[in-house]
């Protein structure tokens, strides 16, 4: 779905709350976080290392329509609805 967005160049999934490498692979200049970005001490590495570098960490509120989780919700729920296995009835 991101990638999809034509103001988005790159799409980088990540296994673990550590960002610090893809900012430094990606060479990113904004780096986007939901608003409740720092409210967890594990973001202090790449807050520091943004900061450091002179790029910008953008924060973005919460909607619950734009929620990452709720969308990821409807489209599993979506998904599984649509694949059910066949229950033989013979």
């Amino acid at each position: 779905m991101l990638k999809a967005l034509s103001c988005v160049d790159i799409v980088r999934p990540y296994h673990n709350l550590e960002y610090v490498s893809g900012c430094k692979e990606l060479n990113v200049d904004i780096f986007v976080v939901g608003e409740d970005w720092g409210k967890k001490p594990y973001n202090l590495d790449v807050d520091n290392f943004i900061i450091s570098m002179g790029k910008k960490i953008q924060k973005v509120k919460y909607n619950s329509i734009t929620s990452s989780t709720k969308i990821k919700e409807i489209v599993l729920e979506q998904y599984l609805s649509r694949n059910k296995p066949l229950i033989n009835a013979f």
